[in-house]
């Protein structure tokens, strides 16, 4: 049994879902498709209401917003015993065989299909999240095989449930980043084999820079949550290439260098990531590690206060 399970927010669902039913009724394959509007509005999930005339596919609705991590969970548990193939909702197929790559590889515990960007996508407007996708997310299953939990990602993958069952999502992550790197983490630490294989989907949902940029603090804010988690294991953190620098700048006595950068040119630098038609990536590597440095240190003010 395949369950194909998505979590929605505010999202048109129907090309996706009626493109998924098609090839699974082509390829023979036993499936089932589970959208879990996590607190869309009435508008989206009339919408997206349309589905539930196709064979074999649900539509669950929860009226609050539980979070990225929660509705995958929640998505497994009423999947049927089997595979789980996860995709976010701003996923497009533009393969014919996508389901039929993923059948292939049914006999592995954990399969990632990867991410695919069309030069199309390329505007001003979101220039900043479509160059970092092209960049750092879209990688051949080669490439991604050489550090397989590491290269992990949420955006396309199959599971078994069976599997799941041991290793779930966290879920006092609600808000954006670093749910899927921790998951990957945590299926290694189980000793479960994770295969990329070059099966990708486009993400057609890329975001404005603004919001990116605001997402990306996001999830930084959530390493912190993470640090201060007695439950999850200290190696997680330090294999994060930012808590990676920040530790190796703080042996050296030399966390204050990025902190007084971020101090002095936050601004131009921001402005250089959401204005610029060519923005630089290193650039937004540097202001990460600022970001980071500068929570981290009212984090440490805090609990001097405190104590």
């Amino acid at each position: 049994m395949l369950n194909i399970c998505i979590p929605v927010f505010n999202y048109d669902v129907n090309t996706l879902v009626s493109s998924l039913h098609k090839q699974c009724i082509e390829a023979g394959t036993d499936f089932n498709i589970l959208i879990f509007e996590d607190g869309s509005d009435k508008e989206h999930i009339e919408i997206n209401s349309k589905i539930k005339l196709l064979p074999n596919v649900k539509q669950l609705i929860s009226e609050k917003n539980t979070g990225r991590s929660a509705a995958r969970n929640f998505l497994a548990d009423n999947a049927l015993p089997g595979k789980i193939l996860f995709m976010d909702c701003d996923s497009a197929i533009h393969d014919k065989n996508y389901i039929k790559n993923y059948l292939e590889n049914f006999d592995k515990d954990i399969v990632c299909g990867g991410t695919a960007y069309l030069p199309a996508q390329k505007k001003q407007p979101s220039v900043l999240r479509y160059k970092y996708g092209i960049k750092r997310e879209m990688t051949t299953a080669a490439t991604r095989n050489k550090n397989p939990n590491k290269a992990f990602s949420t955006f396309n993958f199959m599971i078994s449930k069976d599997i799941f069952k041991t290793v779930r999502f966290r879920e006092f992550l609600h808000g954006y980043g670093h749910e899927d790197s921790l998951f990957g983490f945590e299926l290694k630490t189980n000793s479960y084999n994770i295969h990329h294989i070059d099966n990708p989907v486009v993400h057609e949902g890329i975001e404005d820079n603004n919001i990116f940029l605001e997402k990306t603090e996001q999830g930084i804010r959530n390493l912190l949550i993470i640090e201060n988690n007695k439950l999850i294991n200290k190696d997680f953190t330090r294999e994060i290439r930012i808590v990676k620098t920040y530790y190796k700048l703080r042996k050296l006595r030399l966390v204050s260098i990025p902190y007084i950068f971020f101090r002095l040119f936050e601004n131009i630098v921001k402005k250089h990531l959401l204005k610029s038609h060519n923005p630089c990536l290193y650039m937004f590597d540097l202001y990460k590690i600022g970001y980071y440095c500068k929570i981290k240190r009212l984090e440490n003010e805090k609990t001097l206060i405190n104590n």
